[in-house]
């Protein structure tokens, strides 16, 4: 008996400790041109802490993330994405880093 309690009580933290996090999802516009730029970009936004799932979309250059809202902001992902050489809606790439990329994934053509 005391070992089902103790079992339940850990089930009730666990579950009370995984309420806490603030999963949030958000979707940023994104310029890359080609699979090059698509493997970059979602490794870039997976790579910020708290970022749980990125995936970009080539046709519409939209990038969807779901994140730990208490660890990252989408701000956040848009500067990282920023760095890594990809204008978004909110930051633009450093020109450097810009010309940095590969042939094919220069977009401002």
């Amino acid at each position: 008996m005391r070992k089902l309690v103790l079992m339940f009580a850990a089930a009730v933290c666990l579950a009370a400790n995984s309420a806490n996090a603030e999963e949030a999802q958000d979707s940023l516009k994104v310029e890359g041109s080609c699979g090059m730029c698509k493997k970059r970009i979602e490794k870039t936004a997976a790579a910020v802490e708290g970022v749980t799932a990125a995936v970009w979309d080539q046709k519409t250059k939209s990038l969807r993330f779901d994140y730990d809202a208490d660890k990252t902001t989408p701000e956040a992902v848009s500067k990282a994405l920023a760095k890594s050489g990809h204008d978004t809606c909110k930051d633009k790439a450093d020109d450097t880093t810009y010309e940095a990329l590969p042939g094919c994934c220069q977009y401002r053509k």
